[in-house]
């Protein structure tokens, strides 16, 4: 590809990870299905194992297509994704790698299914096509971050989405308060009220911790840096349960990106991301349990916890 991508390129790119899991594992399950009509017998899970590493292989490569494949190889020829790429511990493999993989899960999964028949096909084909997704999944999460900070999503979502927000509550208020006059039949009432669920619909407004609540607010020139990096920091807590800083700081050199930031300022934010997620953490508690929402806040605080001590929850 000459040039850096679209960010229709970059959120084309963003797709293929949940694409490609769904069709590998509904792939998977028509492969296993085969097997069963055999009798599941273990002298003819070498060809099951090849039959599915085979379905992944073409499937990625057709969910990937010309165009993704293109940003893909911008994104690997890319100084500071090979760095990032290194740092988190990724390594290039060969294609039959996942032959082992798949074995092991396949002959876990066997013996439960025979002797239980509880262990569904379904369940197993999902797990391989996840696993053997893992580097997908990065790259999906990638190209997110990058359509985010390349098209401006990132940066209207913190600008503009507090009034945004403020005027979906308004309207929503002003719709229950217009279900509430005392001439509408209750037959009415009940249907609408039903229909529009104005309460669920203030109670996911409030919970938009990316609006509500962003790590970083201040309007100024380093501002979509660093929702670019908050981007990368809760991708990479998702797939490594790890902020993993560094794989981000080489992240930031990208060549679209136009303000790299500084170690110590995605340090920073990695530390705003873990206070905000304890904050929405003690207001899912208190709501839930009826307690005082600083007390709790306090109590996750002093644990360095997400999650109340068992005696303060019996």
């Amino acid at each position: 590809m000459a040039g850096i991508p679209t960010p229709q390129d970059f959120y084309e790119l963003s797709l293929i990870f949940e694409y490609f899991v769904d069709r590998a594992s509904k792939s998977v399950v028509s492969e296993l299905d085969k097997f069963a009509l055999d009798g599941y017998l273990d002298s003819d899970l070498s060809v099951v194992v090849a039959a599915c590493n085979k379905i992944l292989k073409d499937i990625h490569k057709d969910v990937l297509g010309d165009r993704c494949k293109a940003t893909l190889e911008w994104f690997e020829a890319e100084p500071a994704y090979a760095m990032a790429f290194k740092t988190v511990g990724f390594v290039k493999v060969d294609e039959n790698y996942w032959e082992a993989e798949i074995r092991q899960e396949l002959e876990r999964w066997l013996p439960r299914f025979r002797e239980e028949k509880r262990s569904s096909t379904s369940y197993v084909a999902m797990r391989i096509a996840r696993f053997c997704a893992h580097y997908t999944k990065f790259v999906s999460y990638v190209a997110r971050a990058s359509f985010r900070y390349t098209s401006g999503v990132g940066y209207r979502t913190v600008i503009e989405g507090p009034s945004i927000l403020r005027r979906l509550k308004e309207l929503i208020t002003e719709v229950d308060e217009v279900l509430s006059v005392e001439w509408l039949p209750d037959n009415l009432r009940t249907n609408l009220a039903y229909s529009l669920r104005t309460k669920a619909a203030l109670r996911d407004l409030e919970s938009c911790s990316e609006i509500t609540s962003p790590v970083s607010r201040r309007n100024d020139a380093d501002l979509p840096s660093r929702l670019f990096a908050s981007d990368l920091l809760k991708m990479n807590q998702v797939i490594f349960n790890s902020f993993q800083k560094k794989a981000v700081f080489h992240l930031m050199g990208l060549s679209f990106v136009a303000r790299p930031l500084e170690m110590r300022t995605i340090e920073r934010l990695a530390k705003s991301e873990v206070e905000a997620h304890r904050e929405i953490a003690a207001k899912r508690i208190s709501d839930k349990r009826g307690l005082d929402f600083n007390q709790v806040l306090s109590t996750l605080k002093a644990n360095k916890s997400f999650s109340l001590p068992r005696e303060n929850i019996d």
